[in-house]
Protein backbone atom coordinates (compact mmCIF):
# COMPACT_ATOMS: atom_id res chain seq x y z
CA UNK A 1 0.00 0.00 0.00
CA UNK A 2 1.14 3.46 -1.12
CA UNK A 3 1.63 6.04 1.79
CA UNK A 4 -1.27 8.14 0.14
CA UNK A 5 -4.09 5.14 0.33
CA UNK A 6 -2.72 5.04 4.45
CA UNK A 7 -3.21 8.30 4.94
CA UNK A 8 -6.72 8.72 3.15
CA UNK A 9 -8.39 5.38 5.07
CA UNK A 10 -7.12 7.26 8.24
CA UNK A 11 -8.94 10.42 7.20
CA UNK A 12 -12.01 8.54 6.32
CA UNK A 13 -11.92 6.35 9.71
CA UNK A 14 -11.86 9.71 11.59
CA UNK A 15 -14.62 11.36 9.30
CA UNK A 16 -16.72 8.48 10.27
CA UNK A 17 -15.82 8.49 13.97
CA UNK A 18 -16.58 12.21 14.24
CA UNK A 19 -19.93 12.03 12.31
CA UNK A 20 -21.76 8.70 13.44
CA UNK A 21 -25.01 10.36 13.23
CA UNK A 22 -24.50 10.48 9.56
CA UNK A 23 -24.10 7.26 8.60
CA UNK A 24 -27.13 6.03 11.08
CA UNK A 25 -29.10 9.14 9.05
CA UNK A 26 -28.11 7.81 5.43
CA UNK A 27 -28.79 4.41 6.08
CA UNK A 28 -32.15 4.13 8.05
CA UNK A 29 -33.38 6.81 6.08
CA UNK A 30 -32.50 5.17 3.13
CA UNK A 31 -34.30 1.96 4.17
CA UNK A 32 -37.13 3.91 5.01
CA UNK A 33 -37.16 5.76 1.38
CA UNK A 34 -37.07 2.23 -0.23
CA UNK A 35 -39.91 0.89 2.27
CA UNK A 36 -42.04 3.72 1.29
CA UNK A 37 -41.84 3.05 -2.42
CA UNK A 38 -42.00 -0.40 -2.37
CA UNK A 39 -45.45 -0.03 -0.28
CA UNK A 40 -46.94 2.40 -3.23
CA UNK A 41 -46.08 0.25 -5.99
CA UNK A 42 -47.47 -2.70 -3.94
CA UNK A 43 -50.25 -1.69 -2.31
CA UNK A 44 -53.67 -0.56 -4.01
CA UNK A 45 -54.63 3.01 -4.49
CA UNK A 46 -56.98 4.02 -1.56
CA UNK A 47 -60.29 4.21 -2.50
CA UNK A 48 -62.70 7.35 -2.31
CA UNK A 49 -64.19 7.83 1.34
CA UNK A 50 -67.30 9.01 1.66
CA UNK A 51 -65.68 12.18 3.07
CA UNK A 52 -63.72 12.63 -0.29
CA UNK A 53 -66.85 12.71 -2.27
CA UNK A 54 -68.82 15.82 -2.48
CA UNK A 55 -72.35 14.92 -0.82
CA UNK A 56 -75.19 17.39 -2.43
CA UNK A 57 -77.40 17.08 1.02
CA UNK A 58 -74.14 18.88 2.47
CA UNK A 59 -73.57 22.30 1.84
CA UNK A 60 -69.86 23.42 1.94
CA UNK A 61 -69.40 25.34 5.52
CA UNK A 62 -68.14 28.37 4.91
CA UNK A 63 -67.36 30.73 7.95
CA UNK A 64 -68.27 34.59 8.14
CA UNK A 65 -68.24 36.45 10.66
CA UNK A 66 -70.40 40.06 10.44
CA UNK A 67 -67.58 41.35 12.88
CA UNK A 68 -64.85 43.94 11.69
CA UNK A 69 -61.46 43.63 12.75
CA UNK A 70 -59.21 46.77 13.97
CA UNK A 71 -58.36 49.08 11.76
CA UNK A 72 -54.69 48.65 10.19
CA UNK A 73 -52.21 50.91 12.47
CA UNK A 74 -49.43 52.31 10.51
CA UNK A 75 -46.66 53.38 11.95
CA UNK A 76 -44.29 55.83 9.45
CA UNK A 77 -41.05 55.57 11.39
CA UNK A 78 -39.38 57.72 8.43
CA UNK A 79 -41.24 61.16 9.76
CA UNK A 80 -39.03 63.22 12.40
CA UNK A 81 -40.53 63.30 16.02
CA UNK A 82 -43.13 66.58 16.90
CA UNK A 83 -41.15 69.10 18.79
CA UNK A 84 -42.05 69.22 22.51
CA UNK A 85 -43.96 72.08 23.93
CA UNK A 86 -43.01 74.41 27.04
CA UNK A 87 -45.83 73.11 28.92
CA UNK A 88 -44.23 69.85 28.38
CA UNK A 89 -40.43 70.84 29.09
CA UNK A 90 -41.58 72.81 32.05
CA UNK A 91 -43.23 70.05 32.96
CA UNK A 92 -40.46 67.27 32.83
CA UNK A 93 -38.03 69.69 34.24
CA UNK A 94 -39.86 70.16 37.30
CA UNK A 95 -40.31 66.60 37.44
CA UNK A 96 -36.65 65.94 37.42
CA UNK A 97 -36.10 68.09 39.81
CA UNK A 98 -38.62 66.08 42.48
CA UNK A 99 -36.59 63.44 41.94
CA UNK A 100 -33.17 64.89 42.24
CA UNK A 101 -34.43 66.51 46.07
CA UNK A 102 -35.96 64.01 48.02
CA UNK A 103 -38.71 65.58 50.80
CA UNK A 104 -37.28 66.13 54.04
CA UNK A 105 -39.21 66.30 57.22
Amino acid sequence: MSRHSILAMRACRETEASLPLRGYFLSVGGALLCLLWAAGAILPAPSPGRLTEPDPARPPIRIHSAMKGPELVVIDTNQSLPAPSAKEIVLAHAAAQAIDRPDRD
